[in-house]
């Protein structure tokens, strides 16, 4: 933004933000925009649309992670004198959040029609991940591969059995698994204790191995996956593109194994796609971490729509919603691509007025630890 810009609009840029973070959280954004509202099946942009499902959830999962590293450091580093407070308000901080997530999720579902709402189950993920915040990064990688092999067979499993409804919403047996997303989530929180997202040179080093290392495991993961699937069906696999097709209530035991390691569509949550899926997160951010100044600032919309993600998701809800019950299936297009231009564009100016967004900031503000916090760690205050 330039010196005229910010006299006119009254408050200088934000600092401390993460841009390449942002402009992940704004494609996760879009994506989940294009999954619940592009309904054309038909063309080469459907089909390139159609990359979008499966794909936002975990990369918006990765980056919770990634925030709840960014909180728990803040934290340590407020209450540096005091291990155990830092440790209290990190649990209270993530709880309240939590509790928010899943009031605003209910408050959403009494106007929501049609889209599978995910903001409950990402409060339910950040406090199952609190019980492991605290454990070192192997511990932290031990518990991702409990998860990997146990995990995600056992809720597999636990998905043929006719359970209690209440029991299969808190599990996400019936939308998103709970281990495939914990695993998601976790390592957001691994990556960021590791120094990831920062720009030292050890960072930048992280970034690069994850460029590479990840986009080259999702394409090795998702190419065999298709390659498998075609010999499966004796055609050439649109597997990548399709949601999951091949569920069946009682599957052989090899039909079962097949959906739980191998089978890539998109929300299948089997082995494969959770790596594949956690490959493709950390390369993509990855890459735009790595992005300079003139890519940051050309794609800077996109950043500012990424600051404010609770915000944007929910009046993405208010605004599908609204133009669904007005127009039904034939408006759903063209008002998507108007509600895209609309939120870039009131996102952009939002920033630049106010900073963060208006949930971002109201949750900060519900979920911050109280001053009288820093007086009981020794630290000085205003007043003193």
């Amino acid at each position: 933004m330039t010196d005229f810009a910010q006299r006119l609009l009254g408050r200088p840029t934000l600092t401390g933000r993460v841009v390449g973070l942002d402009m992940a959280r704004g494609l996760a954004i879009l994506g989940m925009f294009t999954a619940h509202m592009w309904v054309s099946v038909q063309g080469p942009v459907s089909g390139v649309m159609a990359l979008s499902h499966g794909r936002s959830a975990p990369l918006f999962a990765l980056l919770a992670g990634v925030s709840m590293g960014i909180m728990q450091q803040r934290l340590s580093r407020r209450f540096a004198g005091s291990p155990a407070l830092s440790r209290r308000f990190y649990g209270e901080k993530i709880l309240v959040r939590a509790a928010f997530l899943i009031l605003l999720a209910t408050l959403l579902s009494l106007i929501n029609t049609r889209i599978l709402l995910i903001l409950d189950n990402y409060g339910v993920w950040m406090v199952c991940a609190l019980f492991w915040a605290g454990l070192s990064v192997p511990m932290q990688l031990g518990v991702i591969g409990l998860l990997l092999v146990v995990g995600i067979p056992l809720w597999h499993y636990l998905n043929l059995l006719f359970l209690p409804s209440e029991i299969g919403v808190v599990l996400g047996l019936n939308d998103y698994q709970m281990p495939t997303f914990l695993i998601y989530v976790l390592t957001g929180l691994i990556l960021w204790r590791l120094g990831w997202a920062g720009v030292t040179l050890q960072a930048r080093r992280l970034q690069k191995y994850g460029a590479v290392i990840g986009l080259g495991t999702a394409g090795v993961i998702f190419g065999v996956g298709t390659a498998v699937d075609s010999l499966r069906l004796g055609r050439f696999s649109g597997v990548l593109f399709e949601n999951d097709t091949l569920s069946i209530a009682n599957p052989t035991p090899a039909q079962f194994w097949y959906q739980t390691l191998i089978y890539i569509a998109p929300h299948t949550d089997s082995v494969a796609e959770t790596v594949a899926n956690t490959a493709w997160c950390v390369g993509l951010t990855s890459l735009l971490l790595l992005a300079g100044p003139t890519f940051n600032g050309f794609f800077s919309p996109l950043a500012a729509l990424g600051s404010m993600a609770l915000t944007i998701y929910t009046l993405h809800i208010i605004w599908h919603a609204v133009t669904f019950r007005l127009f039904g299936y034939a408006g759903l297009i063209p008002s998507l691509i108007i509600m895209i231009v609309v939120f870039l564009l009131v996102a952009s100016l939002w920033r630049l007025r106010f900073g963060k967004g208006p949930l971002e900031a109201f949750l900060a503000r519900l979920s911050d630890p109280p001053h009288r916090a820093d007086c009981a760690a020794g630290k000085p205050t205003k007043n003193d």
